[in-house]
């Protein structure tokens, strides 16, 4: 199952007799479902049902939704308006007329001509619209608008995957290092410690009881169930990605769980390699966590 961004765009058209409305959705990240929606008056009625529409086909994001609606109109001029040919007719013998009085000639006929000069003259039929048209052009564009919008998310989701598991792989990479350095910091605290408390102590203790001391200082700067836990999420990290959907809040979980484990190692220990190895797993995890929020 494809992982979607909520980052997107698409477009759809739809044409129902005179009717052609095209819908446009720009999709960017928001922690739930935000529309901002504006209809032409034409569809003010169906406000609701695209805002369901919305619901049922987008699961997170701020959503902007614009639509246009176009009507086709008639292809020959349906006449001429009578009131406004009479009106024109009497507009332009009077003003032959007066022109007639004016320079002493002859008034010039009323001709096709002149009439043409007046605005408004001809009228074109407006078509007469049935709802059921204007439905069904709305849903076919919404339906063109969310596949291409879903399409765009599946791209935009894949690439941003794969950038999530090279970061992925880089703190496996450096959990390994900690790993395998761990026995050694293990020896360099119990070794300081045991220094310190002889140093520290103004009686001298037993050899038994001493060590008894150092090794629990020395375990309760164990890193091991730090390791242990924060490969554990890791796979369950990868499992999530590989089942796909809407993961992003147990991913985000699994994020959190994942910085306090790698925090924990850092002030466990001061082994220089272990400590670089962990400003890398650190700066990984917080770039995980900030991608985490482009997806659904």
């Amino acid at each position: 199952m494809d992982m979607l961004s909520m980052t997107g765009f698409g477009t759809g058209e739809g044409t129902a007799g005179p009717v052609t409305i095209t819908v446009e959705f720009r999709s960017v990240n928001h922690r739930f479902l935000d529309v901002s929606l504006k209809l032409p008056s034409l569809l003010a009625a169906y406000e609701l049902e695209v805002r369901n529409f919305l619901k049922d086909n987008i699961a997170r994001g701020r959503v902007s939704v614009s639509v246009q609606v176009e009507l086709a109109r008639g292809e020959v001029v349906s006449g001429a308006d009578p009131e406004r040919l009479a009106q024109g007719i009497r507009m332009v013998q009077t003003a032959a007329n007066e022109l007639a009085k004016a320079t002493g000639e002859p008034a010039e006929p009323v001709k096709l001509k002149h009439l043409l000069q007046l605005p408004d003259l001809f009228r074109v039929e407006d078509p007469e619209l049935d709802p059921e048209h204007v439905h069904a052009a709305l849903m076919a564009a919404l339906a063109g608008a969310a596949r291409g919008l879903q399409e765009m998310k599946k791209q935009e989701g894949a690439a941003l995957v794969r950038e999530m598991n090279g970061r992925l792989e880089i703190v496996e990479q450096k959990l390994g290092e900690v790993r395998k350095l761990s026995p050694l910091a293990a020896a360099e605290i119990q070794r300081k410690l045991n220094d310190r408390l002889e140093k520290l102590l103004s009686e001298p203790l037993e050899p038994q009881r001493l060590a008894q001391e150092v090794a629990l200082l020395a375990d309760r700067s164990n890193i091991n169930e730090e390791c242990e836990r924060l490969g554990i999420h890791i796979e369950h990290f990868r499992a999530a990605f590989t089942e796909g959907g809407q993961v992003a809040k147990r991913i985000n979980f699994l994020l959190q769980e994942m910085h306090r484990e790698v925090n924990t190692m850092g002030s466990k220990t001061n082994l220089m390699d272990i400590t670089q190895a962990v400003i890398v797993m650190k700066d990984e995890v917080e770039s995980l966590r900030e991608q985490i929020q482009n997806l659904e």
